[in-house]
């Protein structure tokens, strides 16, 4: 799989509002994650997504994560920043099954952050698990209440493309 012509099959999103010009249009997104061992966590990040590399850049790693989501893995000791201790990142994921998430990181023996799916505000079933080298990963299903009304049907129709 080669990373250009996925981008050529996805309809790119322009301004949703806001005073963003109509021609500034985004096809996807790359979370880039800096690392201390790239070849460990390629191992890792295949194993939990099912996935296999997209992009192999040598010190760069990327890995489809979704239709429009990647996940990049950075060799910490080349990268634009370095890889740290103390992650400011959380890697989130939209999904309508978090709870099969949990158990899809329980058989793989990720570090859960809590012991149960969790509730925030009563909006959103979360699960956060830590990755081996301590970025939070983070599963949601947004609930079907009054505050996600505008949110559930874009989900939705994501998810039947």
């Amino acid at each position: 799989m080669d990373l250009v012509p996925l981008l050529a099959d996805i309809d790119p999103l322009g301004p949703a509002g806001g005073t963003r010009p109509a021609e500034l249009k985004v096809q996807g997104t790359v979370l880039w994650l800096y690392y201390r061992d790239v070849p460990a966590m390629e191992v890792f990040w295949e194993k939990l997504l099912g996935v296999d590399l997209l992009v192999d850049q040598g010190w760069a790693k990327v890995y489809q994560g979704s239709r429009t989501g990647f996940i990049g893995l950075v060799d910490g000791e080349r990268g634009l920043h370095s890889a740290s201790d103390e992650k400011s990142v959380t890697v989130s994921f939209l999904t309508s099954d978090v709870a099969a998430w949990r158990a899809r990181t329980d058989r793989q023996g990720l570090e859960a952050r809590t012991p149960e799916l969790g509730t925030e505000s009563g909006r959103v079933s979360t699960w956060v698990a830590f990755d081996p080298e301590g970025y939070f990963l983070e599963w949601d299903t947004f609930l079907d209440v009054e505050e996600n009304a505008r949110l559930l049907p874009l989900l939705d129709a994501e998810a039947r493309r």
